[in-house]
């Protein structure tokens, strides 16, 4: 592995278990991971793969195009990793070495397909995160990765209809989620740690992506009729099913799981931010306008009536139509 002073750090690991090998010890440490071999009859990722998708409310509720994509990537993981045994996640020195494992096949693969490492990587974690997630295994050592696959995302914008579908269909802190964002942009970490002192009935309290501090911004009917609706539990909005607060890997994957219901494809969380700024500027709002809406700076808010409303011919449409309209009333004043 490549160091951050540009060295290189060899290390060595047992190819059937994904145990980490000592180097000063090298056939001691070969030995004891040979014990830790597969034996006959013992569960295998194999297993926890079954696991996932056999009997699992989450898979069954996913979307047809979503649960078509999951053959194939299991498939691969199986054919990867399916041998390496399950108690590899009941021993945290194990889980480690399996991780960084998996995490280097990642950099392999992506070399080729950043977008399809990403997505076998993805379901990996899944299947290990359901599996810790019902006590299957204790741990899952690979709560998050960094993405290879980077797209412009400048284009990506939820429809209405989608985000109503997924606001009827979500269980609940989801849907609660879905309607803050499509209503106030707010990011996922305020989103998560949205207290009731932060919503007075007529106003929400957002934090300035410009000064950092909270302003208070008008809440739209959808948001107070919604907010008004809820019993209040607990000190935050939105909680975990067991009354917790959402942490963020588990956060994301109960949005990934209710997109996927709703066949939202690669639309993210994070997509619902910019097309609430887009819907403002459609309804005429200017860029100061949406960046006090918002509370976002006013370059930002004029990047994103020049990147998604460009691309959609808004502007044009809007540029041709006000042409128009002078037109007719120069034509009126003859």
């Amino acid at each position: 592995m490549k160091m951050a002073d540009g060295s290189v750090k060899i290390y060595l690991y047992h190819r059937a278990t994904g145990a980490a090998l000592d180097e000063t010890r090298l056939v001691e440490s070969f030995a004891e991971a040979e014990k830790k071999k597969r034996r006959p009859g013992e569960k295998t990722l194999t297993d926890l793969i079954r696991f996932w998708d056999t009997g699992n409310p989450v898979y069954d509720a996913l979307s047809e195009e979503s649960r078509a994509q999951y053959p194939w990537k299991l498939k691969r993981i199986e054919q990867k990793w399916g041998t390496v045994p399950e108690d590899t996640f009941n021993n945290q020195e194990d889980a480690d070495a399996f991780a960084a494992l998996a995490l280097a096949w990642h950099l392999e693969l992506g070399q080729t397909s950043p977008r399809s490492a990403d997505n076998l990587m993805s379901a990996l974690c899944r299947v290990l995160s359901f599996a810790k997630e019902k006590r299957r295994i204790k741990y899952h050592p690979i709560p998050s990765f960094e993405r290879l696959y980077k797209s412009d995302r400048a284009d990506k914008t939820w429809p209405q209809e989608l985000q109503q579908q997924f606001i009827q269909t979500a269980r609940p802190a989801m849907r609660t989620a879905m309607v803050l964002v499509r209503n106030t942009a707010m990011r996922a970490k305020d989103i998560r740690e949205f207290a009731w002192t932060r919503y007075d009935g007529q106003r929400v309290q957002i934090r300035s992506s410009k000064t950092g501090k909270w302003l208070w911004i008008p809440a739209t009917r959808e948001l107070r009729d919604y907010l008004d609706g809820l019993l209040r539990v607990g000190a935050l909005v939105m909680l975990t099913p067991s009354g917790k607060a959402y942490k963020r890997r588990y956060f994301n994957e109960h949005w990934r799981e209710d997109a996927d219901a709703v066949g939202a494809g690669d639309l993210n969380f994070h997509d619902n931010r910019g097309t609430a700024a887009t819907l403002l500027a459609e309804a005429g709002a200017t860029a100061p306008e949406i960046a006090e809406a918002l509370t976002w700076t006013v370059d930002k808010a004029q990047r994103i009536i020049d990147t998604y409303l460009a691309r959609r011919g808004v502007l044009a449409a809007n540029a041709i139509g006000k042409l128009e309209a002078f037109r007719d009333l120069q034509e009126a004043k003859k």
